[in-house]
């Protein structure tokens, strides 16, 4: 039973990127700065992570982490029911996660640069959107996917786990395209050097959750793996967005950073 590893993974996970994330928002507040639709967005991804989270937590205790044969046959619907409500949020928040940095890089870029950043919004936004689709769409009635007994005709696993490749692997490549952006917007930037490389590096920790979703897809042969806890993608499933989060603030948490001390120094020469 992995049920313990599960809840100490996605819970740390959830917690260190709400710290970070509450730090964004704190950040903003104490500068007199407004919370635009790029700050939603995060916070939106970041509920569905609480959520997801709460989810996978309370479907442990009908057998989420345990081998399939080992649950409980009467507390298998409840817990596959809990698993594909849990992915759904986990599929929003990485939409949403991956769209608050994007639309933060609509507001410092333009021309063809800003066309190609909406482009890559909508993309990510359809093709996780179509996975969500693909996922709570296999089976008709719907409810079949939760009680497998139930009439009705279900699609083989086999299709869900390709389209979740190809989601994961477009996934890992537009984060990291998102995390190679800013160094062109900032490269002509009229600052300094070692300013301008702290900056491109606090706007590049996005390419940690393209790695992690590269990550996921080593998991995901799971899907069709009836013997699968399933557990190590559950965990990389929460901890892309997570990350994405994380990331997405550490720009706002540096430029706070470096704005208290500087007015330290100036202080202190006064």
């Amino acid at each position: 039973n992995y049920a313990g590893m599960l809840e100490a993974s996605i819970w740390a996970l959830t917690a260190v990127s709400g710290v970070f994330l509450g730090l964004r928002i704190y950040c903003k507040l104490t500068r007199h700065r407004s919370l635009l639709w790029d700050d939603h967005f995060l916070v939106l991804s970041w509920i569905c992570i609480l959520v997801s989270s709460a989810m996978l937590t309370e479907g442990t205790k009908f057998g989420i982490g345990m081998h399939s044969q080992d649950v409980d046959p009467t507390k298998m619907p409840m817990s596959s029911l809990m698993s594909y409500s849990a992915g759904l949020a986990a599929i929003l928040a990485a939409a949403w996660s991956k769209t608050s940095f994007a639309i933060t890089l609509l507001r410092l870029s333009d021309g063809w640069l800003k066309w190609f950043i909406w482009f890559i919004i909508l993309s990510v936004n359809i093709i996780l959107g179509v996975s969500a689709t693909i996922m709570w769409t296999r089976c008709w009635p719907v409810a079949k996917l939760w009680y497998s007994d139930m009439e009705g005709s279900c699609s083989t696993l086999d299709t869900m786990e390709h389209y979740q490749t190809f989601t994961s692997v477009y996934s890992g490549a537009m984060d990291i395209t998102l995390a190679i952006l800013p160094w062109k917007i900032i490269w002509n930037a009229s600052i300094n050097k070692r300013e301008k490389t702290g900056a491109m590096i606090a706007m590049s920790m996005g390419v940690f959750s393209g790695i992690i979703a590269f990550l996921k897809i080593i998991s995901l042969k799971d899907i069709t793996d009836i013997r699968s806890t399933t557990v190590d993608l559950k965990i990389f499933g929460t901890a892309e967005p997570a990350m994405s989060v994380i990331a997405a603030s550490i720009p706002i948490l540096r430029a706070f950073i470096r704005g208290k001390a500087t007015q330290k120094t100036e202080r202190s020469i006064q």
